[in-house]
């Protein structure tokens, strides 16, 4: 996009209060010959009616000129402490955008790009609008903290303008169209100045249109209208609205007639006629525009001039040109290049480069200054290998011989609308933490970076910590280590984590017993948080050990289950727990009182929400303490019936009969509930191969999956002799070569959008056997989402124990 002379006022401009006297004579400020001349001028100037609007740009362009013909001089150091002195004059760094621009949009006088960005992994912290001055190639604003995000990956037309610019219009929050303050004082949150919620929970956000005076928008909607949408007020507050459920004379409604000819079906409303009067709709049968007057509601085929205008716009209101006829400032035009990771300013003429700037750098080191929320827009890489921060008072943590560099970058900010360059003066470069806790305010960021120096001292080091650049480490931790590992994760998460607590730890237990480990078990099943869990979890261990030739060992954790087992029964956990201290009685060899649980077991399975599920719990039961003929009878169809929720919890019922070499149980079962044709689990094809059973590969699976040759071949391996593959296995060389470029590709990933591209290199780390790399990997995911460290930890053991994903049985 080419914006021409995009730097200067407009005439509407010049407007100041009236109580703000002059500032300086624009001519002289111009005609000053030389830099003795213009400091004259600035030291007689009134620097108490200084306005930025008005002021700043004569002021600046022959600033610039100055520069060109005798570079910087005296003038440029008196201009710039006079403006540091202003209000809200402060550091601005340009690296806002943690996660790919999605969005971006200039304001209609030319003067302003937006650029917006969706959330990261962090969603709570939603997305980025930075504000970004196009004379000077600057950012000017960052506003963090957009819900939502600012519209969704690959969407157009997220950010629109009001005409003046003074107001600019977010689709965000995934649904919610809205109107910001687009030089805003930035804090933890942006708020909108109004927001409009009617899609009815949409989970995309809807084709809109904000008015040229930025007070009202069109939204696609549901309607009762042929026209559907409707046209919702922006001028403040909140509006949650249904537009399906209400009347079609409802004033929001666009509820006029649709011309004969014309189907509701071909018309898609495109946006506004200049003076805000009418929308403008398309026809896609004639090929034609219609208008809809807003204060009538009629609908009519537009004027074939306006039309014509409209069409040679291309865009809505808030398009990329604007007047600016009252531009008086001279300076050329700026050509904008913006994509997912850069935005560039350049003189289409001379091909000068006012500014360039690359998002979602990653250099190898943290960055400098780490807390949860009191640096946010401090950090930022000058380059790929470069950490930085950038202060509001005008002080950068940065490497002293890059004072050029970081000068093409920052920029003084002036009423969050102006840059101003900081080559003329003012910038304070400094290179590490100590010295800048000495310059700083004792306030805000200051105090947080003193906090920081002050764990330094206490650690008796001068910088923070930095890793040795060794990756992975050496492959020395234990599968008892990611036991603890995975324990310590899930005792971290507060109650509201329970229910996935509890499943995991009572999965972790059984694993430990299925390994012979009773003293293990035990210190899993004591950190299950809620107690009808722990009382099942324990009747399960105890089944298991005993089943495996541990009685002894059982007999005192099932003691704990008899004790409190009738106490911890609810209509929820019914089924669990007495097929649970059913297969436990059986297991150690009390018979009757196995029956009488079963049969309390069997009679809830008709009654629970989720009977499926319910069933496979007392078939597991059954199977595990060595009554698999009554486990046959409780999946035959006829004893089932029509059941449409089997693939959640059939696949680990599968791989609990593979794992456990009841391979004709599993035959049986797979005949009965996934025939032939329909998608049988996919994680059945390594424990067959590993199993040395290519034939089971081929009748079990063939037709459900590609299996490539060489699988087979492997499965005929092992058939014929070769060892199956060890549980964990050991790395090779190539494995480690290959963990290693995997992480080394993750290390570029920006820093918002890590935790699902950790989340998969734990799990390759796990497949591959490396357990140090695994642990040293979970230290990166954070700990209160379940979903993030617990659930990666808990995904790492299965895989490294039993060679897949899912929790066993």
């Amino acid at each position: 996009m080419v914006l021409e002379k995009a730097a200067g006022p407009s005439a509407e401009d010049e407007s100041t209060p009236s109580d703000l006297g002059v500032f300086a004579d624009h001519a002289s400020i111009a005609s000053a010959v030389d830099a003795d001349a213009l400091l004259d001028v600035l030291y007689d100037a009134d620097w108490t009616s200084f306005a930025a609007e008005r002021d700043l740009p004569p002021l600046r362009a022959r600033l610039w000129k100055l520069e060109q013909d005798h570079g910087i001089t005296d003038a440029h150091h008196f201009a710039t402490r006079r403006i540091r002195d202003l209000a809200d004059t402060r550091l601005q760094q340009p690296f806002g955008h943690v996660t790919e621009i999605e969005s971006s949009a200039a304001s209609p006088c030319g003067r302003y790009l937006a650029t917006g960005s969706w959330v990261g992994d962090e969603y709570h912290r939603g997305g980025v609008l930075q504000i970004w001055e196009t004379a000077t190639g600057r950012c000017v604003n960052v506003l963090h903290g957009v819900p939502g995000g600012v519209g969704w990956p690959d969407y157009d037309g997220a950010i629109q303008w009001s005409d003046d610019g003074t107001r600019v219009g977010l689709a965000y929050n995934t649904n919610q169209v809205g109107v910001f303050d687009p030089f805003a004082v930035g804090t933890g949150t942006t708020y909108p100045l109004a927001s409009a919620d009617v899609t009815d929970g949409s989970s995309r956000p809807p084709h809109w249109a904000l008015a040229p005076d930025g007070r009202s928008a069109y939204v696609a909607s549901g309607s009762p209208c042929a026209i559907r949408g409707c046209v919702v007020p922006l001028e403040a507050g909140d509006l949650f609205w249904l537009p399906n459920y209400a009347p079609s004379t409802h004033p929001y409604l666009l509820n006029g007639t649709l011309p004969d000819g014309v189907a509701e079906d071909d018309l898609s409303v495109l946006g506004w006629s200049p003076d805000g009067a009418r929308l403008h709709a398309y026809d896609a049968r004639t090929k034609r525009d219609l208008a809809i007057d807003l204060a009538t509601k009629e609908v009519t085929w537009a004027p074939e001039n306006e039309a014509a205008s409209h069409a040679a716009s291309g865009e809505l209101s808030g398009a990329l040109s604007g007047d600016t006829s009252g531009d008086t400032s001279g300076e050329p035009s700026v050509a904008v290049s913006v994509d997912g990771t850069r935005v560039t300013f350049r003189r289409p003429g001379t091909g000068e480069v006012l500014g360039d700037f690359t998002f979602l750098r990653e250099p190898p080191s943290d960055p400098l200054l780490e807390h949860p929320y009191a640096f946010e827009g401090i950090n930022f890489a000058l380059d790929d290998g470069t950490w930085c921060a950038a202060f509001e008072e005008g002080l950068v943590i940065g490497p002293p011989d890059r004072r050029e560099d970081l000068e093409a970058v920052l920029a003084w900010s002036v009423d969050r609308r102006f840059a101003w360059p900081v080559r003329w003066g003012g910038l304070e470069i400094v290179p590490d933490v100590r010295t800048a806790a000495e310059l700083l305010n004792e306030t805000g960021p200051g105090h947080y970076v003193r906090e920081i120096v002050q764990e330094l001292d206490a650690a008796g080091t001068t910088v923070s910590p930095a890793k040795d650049g060794i990756w992975p480490p050496p492959n020395t931790a234990t599968t008892d280590d990611l036991f603890a590992a995975a324990k310590e994760a899930a005792s971290v998460l507060g109650g509201n984590w329970n229910f996935a607590v509890n499943e995991e730890l009572r999965g972790a237990a059984r694993l430990r017993a299925r390994r012979g480990e009773p003293e293990g078990a035990v210190e899993l099943l004591d950190a299950i948080p809620d107690a009808d869990q722990r009382v099942m979890a324990s009747a399960e261990v105890a089944m298991i050990l005993a089943r495996a030739g541990l009685p002894e060992q059982a007999r005192p954790i099932f003691a704990y289950a008899e004790a409190h087992a009738e106490a911890s029964l609810t209509p929820h956990d019914s089924v669990d727990i007495t097929s649970a201290m059913a297969g436990a009685h059986q297991a150690l060899g009390d018979q009757a009182a196995a029956d009488a649980w079963f049969t309390r077991a069997r009679a809830g399975i008709a009654t629970d929400s989720n009977p499926w599920n319910k069933r496979l719990r007392v078939i597991w039961a059954l199977t595990e303490c060595g009554r698999v003929d009554e486990a046959r009878e409780l999946w035959a169809p006829d004893e089932v019936g029509d059941q449409s929720s089997l693939d959640r919890d059939t696949e680990p019922w599968l791989l609990y009969l593979v794992g456990t070499g009841r391979l004709d149980l599993a035959e049986e079962f797979l005949e009965a509930w996934v025939p032939p044709g329909m998608d049988r689990p996919s994680s059945l094809i390594r424990p067959l191969t590993e199993l040395g059973r290519p034939d089971l590969l081929r009748s079990w699976l063939d037709g459900c999956w590609y299996i490539p040759d060489e699988t087979y071949e492997r499965a005929q391996a092992v058939a014929d002799g070769a060892p199956s593959r060890s549980l964990p296995p050991t790395p090779t060389e190539a494995d480690v070569a290959d963990l290693t470029e995997a992480h080394v590709a993750w290390l570029k990933t920006p820093r918002a959008r890590r935790k699902i591209p950790v989340r998969d290199l734990v799990q390759k780390a796990a497949d591959l056997g490396h357990l140090s790399a695994v642990l040293d990997l979970l230290g990166e995911l954070p700990t209160d989402d379940f979903n993030d460290r617990a659930a990666a930890a808990f995904s790492a053991l299965w895989i490294v124990s039993t060679g897949h994903d899912r929790a066993p049985w």
